[in-house]
């Protein structure tokens, strides 16, 4: 079904206009994996009024949540080494926060408050753990533009299911009348 879901709203690009007859009803019928990002970010959405922006904007804040997580366990396994070599618990940490350990971002002591001096006196003892700059700053950079990108997505998301909604209301109070 997930397959035929995803032929579906290829079809148009696929084929041109006068060879596509697929019914609107089978072009837009939610998958599960669209389902589950709609509801993570608590959209209320009827099958009904899913079109081709909607699956669309859902898909690029399923990009961006990808890119974001796909650091998740490397940056957590550095958050191992935070705590083992200088005592400090990273379990309540951001992903970006744990990110900026390696390089200057303009405001660390803010950033980290009291575990700033703790940073700065064991930052010797990471040298041999694996940490490079260079990467993390690209790894923060990727999750901070992903982190940009998916926070207008989600809002463009947000305006396209309320027109889609009002579109619905409107469309059966008509043809009720």
């Amino acid at each position: 079904m997930e397959l035929m879901w995803g032929l579906n709203n290829q079809m148009p690009y696929l084929l041109p206009d006068e060879y596509s007859r697929v019914a609107n009803k089978d072009c837009h019928p939610m998958c599960e994996g669209m389902k589950l990002v709609l509801n993570r970010y608590r959209f209320d959405v009827k099958p009904e009024i899913i079109n081709r922006s909607i699956i669309e904007a859902t898909g690029l804040v399923y990009e961006c949540d990808f890119n974001v997580k796909k650091h998740a366990e490397s940056l957590h396994y550095a958050g191992e080494h935070l705590k083992e070599i200088s005592g400090i618990d990273f379990e309540d940490w951001d992903l970006l926060k744990t990110c900026n350990c390696s390089h200057d971002t303009g405001n660390l002591k803010k950033l980290f408050g009291d575990d700033y001096s703790t940073l700065v006196e064991d930052a010797p003892k990471y040298k041999d753990k694996g940490f490079r700059d260079v990467a993390c700053y690209r790894v923060y950079e990727e999750m901070l533009w992903a982190r940009k990108v998916r926070f207008k997505a989600l809002r463009h998301l947000a305006a396209l299911i309320r027109t889609a909604h009002e579109a619905y209301d409107t469309e059966q109070v008509m043809s009720h009348e």
